[in-house]
């Protein structure tokens, strides 16, 4: 068995002849698997990406194209229906196919050699991945839509706040607006901006998002990023150098893909997703550019008035006006008939209230990826030949979605930021919670202006960070957003590169690393005041009041910490939130409201109102730490707390889609290691809401960029270049990645140490 399963390796040395390329092409992969790309014009390098992609990753593009198009439920069966119900409502495979026109000429032929080197590899009947076989399929050639559909994926994955909007209806219903705010504070005046200066309804919604996120780690909490960039006057290079680490879901394989790309035109090094032909994230030989969610609200529930007559008008400024009706026909594995099912949407976009059984209001949501002219996949091609400032931030013109943090560095020694996208400006209300439909009260009128948009460029203070904070002061002339991740990471990287007079490229990874939780330097004072009733309560708190907040692995004061937090929220709030209704507010929004809450001791909300007596902050306090050590002393099979470490409880996991879910399968093909650090860190390890001490989000990918020596430039994914697990490379850069450490890409090709060469010939 073994042996058969060896042979779905791809072919990675010697020669292949094929048709599609123009002229031949060297893959040249390091011992690490990282493929080089040598063509000798652009679209033979796309070509060979799209072939080394299929070659390495073919199963994880086989379920991200499915999740895009709604169609999971033709090879998983009924267990994913939901999910491509709500999808083919979404209409996000409809969005991708009408988003095609937008694109120039030229990137239309970079999506199609893309493809076509997909499509050659597939022609040439390699063995597939196991996962193929173990299903019972084998897929289908790649069309251009498949791409521009986990563009559109990745823009839901990074930019929706819909189920936001539900949660804070559903709050304010429950304890009023006055106290909803309270649970939703807005960011605060001291945390750091990224432009300090900027110059002039439904549970059942709820709970398919929640299904999206853990299912296939599309959107939560705890999607964010890390980058920043520091001008070479404060180097020791001389030269800017620019970090970045984006969080996203922990999975297997990893989402990103390192690669090398040499055309005619092209030279750009640094992460890939595959299914999409493009350098998101790195370097070419003039610029280097890192992301980080910037987090608009582009997203907006309408309540639409449904004529009773017929179902498929609403209201429109008092007159009926039709629905647009979708047919679509969806297929599941073991079903002899297909589900025909209704897409339908409003003037304002899809139903998506359709999806379930029972809706009681029809809501239609509003959302930016789904304009038909979307040309992101423009910009991302447009940047990797950008050679100054000027070219960057024209290439980000075509930038619709997801809004990005974009910093920039340049050989020159410029730093910049842009925050590109399309952001509403609405006629009234701030997207707050779902808005009536029926009339134009509630309407966008079109978008913050380009060259109105948050940008810096060469600022004094010589370094630009962000960390999903809040972009610019209240005094901006647009409305952004509602809720933006606490300041802890921003204020801890600001920390760190202020701290010294000159940063150095070793400097970048320690800040990179760095697991200090301003977050609980905030809480302990407040925690610590608990009256301890046991002896193991008084050594808990013994050890927290010696804490320095560093979140270690080895260390049992996080442990303690992480668990005192995860049994006192419920305390506090689930009594007057509900236990459901607290599952989903925890689930989307940060704790910052637990400083505010702890600081008054005779705080309302630490009264627990189902219970006769009326209990303060340190009362409730007392009774979760009680119940945390407990917690822990069954999880950790001792009750000697100085034994205790947090990396025996708190475990980064890498599932597999679709077989973490099968018990069997569930060893084979996912893999978790220890790990330290919280969700207020640098190096962030938020532990989860479904099972509480899991880390299921993760820095994703590092990179340091030197601009002074591009062959000195470092990087990381988290598990490895391969997606095939008879690979060595399926899982040989998960110590490496958690260790942050991190591999060299060189960018002069008589650096590359290669492990095997590919040629690919273009058939007589």
């Amino acid at each position: 068995g073994y042996l058969f399963l060896r042979r779905s390796l791809p072919v990675t040395n010697g020669t292949v002849r094929l048709a599609g390329p123009q002229a031949p092409i060297e893959v040249v992969r390091d011992t690490r698997g990282v493929p080089y790309i040598y063509a000798q014009n652009d679209l033979d390098a796309y070509f060979a990406l799209g072939y080394v992609h299929a070659q390495d990753r073919l199963w994880q593009m086989e379920v991200q194209r499915r999740i895009g198009g709604g169609r999971l439920s033709e090879v998983l069966g009924d267990a994913t229906l939901n999910t491509d119900k709500f999808l083919r409502t979404l209409g996000t495979y409809r969005a991708a196919e009408q988003a095609w026109p937008s694109l120039s000429p030229q990137a239309q032929q970079v999506v199609e050699s893309y493809v076509a080197g997909i499509n050659t590899y597939l022609a040439s009947n390699p063995p597939l991945p196991v996962e193929f076989t173990i299903l019972g399929f084998k897929p289908d050639p790649w069309r251009p839509a498949d791409v521009m559909v986990w563009a559109k994926m990745m823009a839901w994955n990074l930019g929706g706040d819909y189920d936001e909007e539900l949660i804070r209806s559903q709050v304010i219903q429950r304890v009023g607006e006055v106290r909803a705010r309270e649970l939703l504070p807005g960011y605060p005046d001291s945390g750091p901006f990224i432009i300090p200066n900027w110059p002039t309804a439904s549970s059942g919604l709820i709970d398919i998002s929640t299904q999206l996120r853990q299912q296939f780690g599309l959107g939560g909490l705890d999607i964010g990023s890390n980058n920043w960039v520091v001008a070479g006057s404060h180097t020791t290079t001389g030269k800017p150098l620019l970090a970045n680490d984006p969080h996203l879901a922990a999975q297997i394989p990893a989402i990103w893909y390192l690669a090398s790309l040499q055309g005619g035109n092209l030279h750009a090094v640094g992460a890939t997703l595959p299914g999409l032909p493009a350098i998101v994230i790195g370097h070419n030989e003039h610029v280097a550019w890192g992301v980080t969610n910037l987090g608009p609200d582009v997203q907006d529930l309408y309540i639409e008035r449904v004529n009773p007559a017929n179902p498929n008008e609403v209201e429109v400024n008092g007159s009926w006006q039709p629905l647009t009706v979708v047919s679509e026909t969806i297929r599941v594995k073991g079903e002899d008939e297909p589900i025909y099912w209704a897409a339908r949407a409003s003037r304002h976009g899809p139903l998506v209230s359709d999806v379930l059984s029972d809706p009681g209001t029809t809501l239609a949501l509003r959302w930016t990826a789904l304009d038909n002219n979307d040309s992101t996949m423009e910009a991302f091609l447009g940047m990797q030949y950008a050679r100054n400032w000027e070219e960057f931030r024209n290439s980000l013109r075509s930038y619709v979605a997801p809004s990005q943090n974009f910093v920039y560095a340049d050989t020159d020694g410029n730093i910049g930021y842009y925050g590109p996208g399309r952001i509403p400006i609405r006629a009234k209300g701030d997207g707050y919670v779902p808005v009536p439909g029926w009339n134009d009260e509630y309407a966008w009128k079109g978008y913050i202006p380009f060259d109105d948009l948050p940008h810096e460029y060469n600022p004094p203070r010589g370094y630009i960070i962000t960390a999903n904070n809040q972009v610019v002061p209240d005094d901006y002339p647009y409305f952004l957003a509602n809720s933006w991740a606490p300041p802890y990471r921003a204020a801890r990287i600001e920390q760190m590169i202020t701290a010294k007079d000159k940063l150095s490229p070793q400097d970048m990874a320690t800040i990179h690393g760095d697991q200090l939780s301003l977050q609980a330097r905030q809480l302990l004072p407040y925690l610590v005041q608990t009256p301890a009733k046991t002896p193991a309560e008084e050594k808990a708190l013994e050890i927290l009041r010696s804490w320095d907040g560093v979140t270690a692995q080895g260390s049992a004061a996080p442990a303690i910490y992480a668990a005192w937090l995860v049994h006192l929220q419920p305390a506090i709030f689930a009594d007057d939130l509900g236990s459901s209704l607290f599952e989903d507010f925890g689930a989307g929004f940060h704790p910052t409201y637990l400083a505010a809450t702890l600081a008054n001791n005779n705080s309302p909300w630490c009264d627990n109102v189902l219970t006769p007596p009326i209990e303060d902050c340190r009362t409730t306090q007392q009774k979760a730490l009680a119940d945390a050590l407990k917690d822990l002393t069954e999880r950790m099979g001792s009750d000697n707390l100085d034994s205790w470490q947090w990396g025996k409880i708190h475990q980064t996991l890498f599932p597999h889609t679709p077989f973490n879910e099968v018990g069997m399968l569930k060893r084979f093909f996912s893999r978790q290691i220890a790990n330290g650090g919280d969700g207020s860190t640098v190096n962030v390890a938020p532990f989860s809401a479904e099972n509480p001490y899991d880390q299921r989000h993760l820095p994703s990918y590092r990179q340091i960029i030197d601009m002074d020596n591009l062959d000195a430039s470092q990087f990381v994914q988290t598990t490895g270049q391969s997606g095939n697990v008879m690979s060595s490379h399926y899982d040989d850069l998960i110590t490496t990645w958690q260790q942050v450490q991190y591999l060299p890409m060189r960018f002069v090709r008589e650096s590359v140490q290669g492990a095997g060469t590919l040629h690919l010939e273009p058939a007589p």
